[in-house]
């Protein structure tokens, strides 16, 4: 919507200003502990999370942990190849099996007692129990690890903690598979560089801040600058904005000329421009043409986020010999611009607390579709 002071009587101007603007969620939504529980049952227990890339966990027994709304979970693939997920607890005194992040392991031997687990999650070796039970007979206790549904689409490692999904993840992920993953070759990434950490903020804000480029002139002037984008065709569990651009947006505006080349394969709109993308609940995925990272976003309460944070580059791309020179260039910029995102979304928190509510303008449609579908959400589980 466009409106100019040439088409409008000077009174009605107002009017019509405020009519295109669209509110926030309720400050309550982002503060409060008891719509957050409400958010857990209707959006994040019935979801699928990302974990990880599938070359992350690429040999026989390696594996990773992962924390998701207070569940410690493991995903390792076991020694036929296929990549498994389990909780992070062992069946005989509820330890944890691992404080590693990642690793490898032939098996899984809890530190307490040394019950372990193989790779496929089952119960080996069990210290107390003496010789009243043979090795072979342990399966009979039916005490191996308590598994969980874990999926792989085009390299990416998902898993659901709801017992009862019936949606496979192909589903789930819809349309984002053949529109966005499969033409920037996903599946030929492997994460480089990781980090977590905690915020003090509300999951949604982060999203919203993902999903709008109002505030690049302001918040990223010097790390990105205007980037202008269009809203995508999405799907029910995804939504984002295309970035078409000549010189990678993953580098700082002086340094593009630094880029590495697009990989073999990656062709047509995928090598022409940036998809920044939300993989509901809080997924936040950007496929450059050389390069690709993620923010992860796990509520743990209404005002405290969990944040995971990986760059990944093609096969081809690691194999250049100037890949250790160029790649802190692409680390520089994508640190900058995540923490001056952390740190708004936190001071943005603090605003919120006074309960007032906010408005989004034409220039944030995609923000107030998402805080729409919260919303709507919401109202369809307090319905049933």
């Amino acid at each position: 919507m466009t409106i100019t002071t040439s088409s409008l009587d000077v009174r009605d101007e107002g009017k019509c200003l405020k009519e295109s603007l669209s509110k926030m969620l309720d400050p309550e939504f982002y503060t409060n502990e008891k719509w957050f529980e409400r958010e857990l049952q209707a959006i994040h227990f019935s979801a699928w999370h990302f974990v990880c890339l599938s070359t992350s966990i690429e040999n026989p027994g390696s594996f990773v942990t992962r924390r998701f709304l207070e569940r410690s979970v493991i995903v390792v693939r076991g020694e036929d190849g296929i990549i498994r997920a389990f909780l992070n607890t062992c069946r005989h005194r509820g330890a944890p099996l691992t404080s590693d992040r990642c690793g490898n392991n032939t098996y899984f031997r809890c530190p307490f007692h040394k019950w372990s687990y193989d790779t496929f999650g089952d119960l080996k070796s069990a210290p107390g129990l003496g010789g009243s039970v043979k090795r072979s007979e342990l399966s009979k206790l039916r005490l191996n690890l308590v598994p969980v549904q874990c999926e792989v689409v085009a390299g990416l490692v998902f898993i659901n903690l709801n017992e009862e999904n019936e949606m496979p993840l192909k589903s789930y992920l819809g349309s984002y598979i053949d529109n966005v993953a499969k033409p920037h070759q996903v599946q030929r990434m492997h994460c480089v560089q990781e980090k977590s950490y905690t915020l003090t903020t509300n999951w949604k804000l982060y999203i919203e801040v993902d999903m709008e480029t109002l505030h690049t002139n302001f918040i990223h002037s010097h790390s990105i600058g205007s980037q202008p984008v269009t809203p995508l065709e999405h799907g029910r569990n995804w939504f984002g904005v295309y970035h078409q651009n000549s010189l990678s947006p993953a580098l700082f505006p002086e340094k593009r000329s630094l880029a590495f080349s697009t990989p073999h394969g990656v062709t047509g709109e995928s090598a022409e421009g940036t998809h920044f993308c939300v993989i509901l609940p809080g997924f936040f995925i950007v496929t450059a043409p050389e390069v690709m990272w993620w923010i992860q976003k796990t509520p743990i309460s209404a005002t405290r986020t969990s944040v995971n944070v990986g760059y990944a580059f093609h096969d081809e791309t690691l194999a250049r010999s100037d890949f250790k020179e160029v790649a802190p260039h692409y680390f520089e910029r994508l640190d900058q611009v995540i923490l001056e995102d952390d740190q708004i979304c936190e001071y943005q928190l603090e605003g919120l607390r006074n309960r007032v509510q906010g408005h989004y303008t034409p220039a944030e449609p995609v923000a107030a579709y998402f805080s729409e579908l919260i919303q709507k959400r919401l109202l369809e589980v307090g319905n049933e």
